[in-house]
């Protein structure tokens, strides 16, 4: 039996997907955590195969959990679901140590076929991923300015492209305003940009979003 681990803030979702693993032979949803925190709280006692893991985390993001959690757990498996399209998050999570990536609109049956790949030691890759893993390494889009952002920059590109203020990013990150700001100045510094109505043209130029179009 592969002993699993959700970690993501919305109680709803961990429920869900509680729900949905119940119904799959040889997977057994051990806990649950809502931050990162709490999951390597749990990881001290809890035996696991197998981490769930929310890419948009309050606080430390998932990508950092991420990183932590490989640093830390090396026998343990990450899928990584999100929100995001794959094109936004996918390859950052795989190049992290996550053993797939998983939107969170795709069906039980594509869950049950993740997690089997996973816990047979396979990394799970959509169709979707394998194509931007080609132009990866195909050059692709790789010279574009967002792609030399860390993963927490790109997070706030995303969401002053959506029109949020730095208050809102701060209070949806649980982080500090000055910590929001920063962030913004290192953006447009490393993207040779002047303000947010260029981080929006940018946006919908490359067409760049939270969800899919």
């Amino acid at each position: 039996m592969n002993r699993v681990i959700i970690c993501d803030d919305h109680k709803i979702v961990r429920e869900g997907l509680k729900q949905i693993i119940s119904t799959f032979s040889d997977f057994d949803v051990v806990a649950e955590a809502e931050s990162g925190e709490v999951l390597f709280k749990i990881l001290r006692d809890t035996p696991t195969d197998i981490v769930i893991l929310d890419v948009s985390l309050t606080g430390r993001n998932g990508l950092e959990v991420l990183k932590q959690l490989r640093a830390a757990y090396t026998d343990i498996k990450v899928l990584m679901l999100s929100m995001y399209p794959e094109d936004q998050f996918a390859i950052r999570a795989l190049k992290a140590g996550a053993s797939g990536y998983l939107h969170k609109d795709s069906a039980p049956e594509i869950l049950q076929e993740a997690l089997l790949k996973i816990a047979d030691g396979k990394e799970y890759l959509s169709e979707q991923i394998t194509k931007l893993m080609f132009q990866e390494m195909n050059g692709g889009k790789s010279e574009l300015p967002h792609k030399i952002l860390s993963d927490r920059e790109y997070e706030v590109l995303l969401y002053i492209g959506e029109g949020e203020s730095i208050s809102e990013i701060a209070r949806r990150l649980s982080l500090s305003v000055k910590t929001i700001s920063t962030y913004r100045t290192r953006i447009l510094e490393k993207m040779s940009l002047e303000n947010n109505s260029d981080i929006v043209k940018y946006i919908l130029l490359h067409d760049l979003s939270m969800a899919e179009s």
